[in-house]
């Protein structure tokens, strides 16, 4: 027997099974292409990113007649906004749902249901071990052996510091704590205080390339990172 995981939920819970392992669909590059009068083939001009990848789940489900429709209703509400995804098979890995709905259903009987779930999701795949967090100066931090990521800074101190990575730096001014998340592009305070006016650079000069990267923070501070490893 088959199963997920997304918003945190087994789907046992709801008490439907996926009918087969869900096909993993390729990331696509956005790509534009241009024909050029007399002259032979296409220029393409490659973005470098990513369309986001589609993963469709069948499920079913067997109950007895007079809960059918609650079993149904409930599935509905957890297979809809965002969340993450993890396949049984796979569990290293989890997938950014951006959001998620179903497609169409069936009740083939009394008793038995299936429908179709879609995912829509970031083209890369997370590391599970990747969303936690490790102080700056570990052999897991300056390595990185998967693709170039987007991680979280977080940074406790208080006054003026410079963050330095790989020889490019971003100035922060902390009261207390501060948080740099290089995915969104935004700094905030641990209670959900924005905080963007507190610093200045650009947040992809704080990404983690693939290989060795040198990290670094102004003596006083002290700094953690959730790495975000990731890979198509």
């Amino acid at each position: 027997m088959y199963n997920i995981l997304f918003k945190d939920m087994n789907c046992e819970k709801y008490k439907i099974i996926p009918v087969r392992r869900p096909d993993i669909p390729a990331p696509e590059t956005r790509v534009k292409e241009y024909e050029v009068e007399g002259r032979d083939g296409i220029l393409v001009e490659n973005s470098g990113t990513y369309k986001p990848i589609k993963i469709e789940i069948e499920f079913n489900f067997l109950t007895e007649p007079e809960t059918w429709a609650e079993v149904f209703r409930k599935a509905k509400a957890w297979l809809t906004g965002s969340g993450w995804l993890s396949l049984e098979d796979d569990q290293e890995y989890m997938y950014q749902v951006y959001y998620c709905g179903i497609t169409d259903s069936e009740r083939t009987s009394r008793r038995l249901g299936r429908f179709k779930a879609q995912f829509v999701c970031h083209p890369y795949m997370f590391l599970v071990s990747g969303k936690r967090e490790y102080d700056y100066q570990s052999r897991e931090i300056r390595y990185n052996p998967y693709d170039i990521c987007h991680p979280i800074y977080k940074i406790t101190g208080n006054g003026t510091c410079t963050l330095t990575v790989n020889g490019k730096t971003m100035k922060a001014t902390v009261g207390q704590n501060l948080t740099i998340d290089t995915e969104r592009m935004i700094a905030y305070r641990k209670d959900g205080t924005m905080m963007n006016t507190s610093v200045s650079g650009d947040y992809e000069d704080l990404y983690l390339k693939p290989g060795e990267n040198e990290i670094s923070i102004t003596q006083g501070f002290t700094l953690t990172v959730i790495p975000n490893w990731r890979r198509l």
